[in-house]
């Protein structure tokens, strides 16, 4: 699952955002590092919209709560 990138890029630009001096740069590291935990955040959200049948199934993937592998 891809979330665990968007986990290494938040806490990275975080971190970077605490650490450089410049106010644009440090304010950008910040936004990016926010928008990536919002990220994951929203991965988990749409995958329990797709759950519930909100939102369509991709036939190219397997989903945690599927008992059949291929559906």
């Amino acid at each position: 699952s891809c979330w665990w990138w968007f986990l290494l890029l938040g806490c990275a630009c975080t971190i970077l955002s605490l650490i450089i001096s410049d106010i644009l740069g440090s304010t950008i590291l910040g936004v990016v590092g926010f928008s990536s935990f919002w990220t994951i955040k929203e991965i988990f959200e749409q995958q329990e919209r797709v759950r519930k049948g909100w939102f369509p199934r991709n036939p190219n993937r397997r989903y945690p709560w599927d008992n059949d592998a291929s559906a």
